[in-house]
């Protein structure tokens, strides 16, 4: 017989409470919209937002500034 295996281990577990708060909303390929969307993610802290049919200039999704990521799908128009 080997030797008996230790199942008396000790891991230590750190609970986290983690909130994401998550928006969709369709656009409507609208300029205002776009703003108002861009006031309410400032004002409650809104980490990821799901848009149909942003707000585009030449086929690129416009009013949305720099800081915040894109991750956009399609051809033409996103």
């Amino acid at each position: 017989m080997g030797r008996p295996f230790n199942t008396n281990t000790t891991h230590t577990n750190s609970i986290y409470n983690t909130q994401i708060k998550f928006l969709q909303i369709n656009l409507i390929h609208s300029r205002v919209a776009t703003s108002n969307l861009l006031k309410i993610v400032d004002e409650d802290g809104t980490d990821v937002v799901c848009i149909q049919e942003p707000y585009v200039i030449l086929n690129k999704i416009a009013g949305i500034p720099r800081k915040h990521k894109i991750y956009a799908t399609g051809e033409g128009r996103h």
